[in-house]
């Protein structure tokens, strides 16, 4: 599942096994899309025709089963699920089963089939473009990849946690006072020397600032500089 799928799609990635529960959603929020919250259906019955098909089951909101949704927005429907092809859908469970067992861990050497890096192995795209990864590891709670394996860390490792952030910093490194700007009036520039420049500009980008994970001691540290 990449990361949202058809329930077709989502049916032979859990062995075609049924019933599980999806959800259609364009919401931004992964842990809303893969939970219980709102509207979901329960798949019963798939009955494949080529690509696709037809799914049935039932409706449910907030986890609470809900016929009268079917009857009142497809009154001629006869317990198909609608638009079961489309690619927004999101697995949400499948019910008295091991996830574990469903989704066994990716390892280093696997070839992703699909996306923008179809075709290479996991440890090939972590070196090329690890946050790629880890956006997939947050856009699907079942999906799991051999992270020792890919950043050499050993869980057995006693320093395993220390050295496990400190690849987080390496990968989305945090913006410090001496990093050049990006955009804006003052592009080429340092945060520092900015600062020294005009201040108040500093002031305005960290309250506005929406996009940047900011290294927030480095940039305390321009105020305390200028009041010793």
């Amino acid at each position: 599942m990449y990361p949202r799928d058809n329930i077709f799609n989502i049916y032979y990635n859990i062995g075609r096994r049924v019933p599980f529960q999806v959800k259609r959603s364009r919401s931004m929020d992964a842990e809303f899309r893969h939970s219980t919250k709102g509207k979901t259906f329960m798949v019963e019955r798939v009955e494949p025709r080529g690509k696709y098909g037809e799914a049935y089951g039932y409706c449910l909101i907030d986890n609470v089963r809900n016929d009268e949704y079917m009857h009142e927005v497809y009154p001629d429907n006869k317990g198909e699920i609608p638009c079961a092809g489309c690619g927004e859908w999101t697995l949400v469970d499948v019910p008295g089963v091991d996830m574990n067992e469903v989704f066994p861990v990716h390892k280093a050497d696997e070839v992703i089939p699909f996306g923008q890096h179809k075709g290479k192995t996991y440890a090939e795209v972590y070196k090329e473009d690890p946050k790629y990864i880890f956006w997939l590891l947050e856009s699907d709670p079942f999906y799991k990849i051999d992270l020792p394996a890919l950043t050499g860390i050993s869980t057995d490792d006693e320093h395993a946690e220390e050295k496990f952030r400190q690849e987080i910093e390496r990968v989305f490194p945090k913006v410090k006072v001496d990093d050049a700007v990006t955009f804006g009036k003052y592009k080429g520039k340092t945060y520092r020397e900015v600062f020294a420049e005009d201040p108040q500009y500093i002031e305005w980008f960290i309250r506005n600032n929406d996009r940047l994970d900011l290294d927030v001691d480095s940039f305390r540290s321009l105020w305390v500089k200028s009041t010793q």
